[in-house]
């Protein structure tokens, strides 16, 4: 599986998945399978006045100082952007985003144990295309039975994808 996290201060390195489309946002122009269009496959090419919101104030899981996550879950080593400390209604939780389709099954499997030993709720999205094109994003949620209803039972007429 995977190796534990190092406590070292991590970098991006040649990791631009925040700035391919897979984040949403409402200030910068992307959406999946479209990146933003500062990203040069290598970094961002306005990085020294790249905007306050979201590029400045997101912080991506693996570089946290105190990450748990280990080397190999870097997102573009993964197939999936972990961020920390968000909340879903009362519930504390991780969130994943795929940087794909769908979170591989080794990333998913490593994210499911690491909330249930940590008793955090994991909430993860699924893309939905049609014609090989991104129309949606189903929510899915891991953790205790109360969180995984309310997740459930907190969909809206938005959520639902009709082919």
């Amino acid at each position: 599986m995977f190796d534990n996290a190092l406590m070292v201060k991590r970098h991006c390195g040649e990791c631009t998945a925040c700035c391919e489309g897979w984040l949403r946002s409402k200030v910068i122009d992307m959406e999946p399978g479209r990146p933003c269009q500062h990203c040069t496959g290598q970094g961002c090419a306005i990085y020294a006045d790249r905007p306050e919101d979201p590029c400045r104030t997101f912080e991506c899981g693996w570089l946290k100082a105190d990450s748990p996550l280990p080397e190999e879950l870097r997102p573009d080593r993964c197939g999936a952007i972990v961020i920390f400390d968000r909340y879903w209604g009362r519930w504390r939780i991780v969130v994943a985003i795929p940087a794909g389709a769908e979170i591989p099954p080794d990333t998913l499997e490593w994210l499911q144990a690491y909330a249930r030993d940590n008793g955090v709720p994991l909430l993860f999205d699924q893309r939905l295309t049609r014609d090989g094109q991104y129309v949606g994003i189903k929510e899915l949620g891991y953790g205790p039975p109360a969180f995984v209803e309310a997740v459930r039972d907190g969909i809206g007429p938005q959520d639902i994808f009709q082919p």
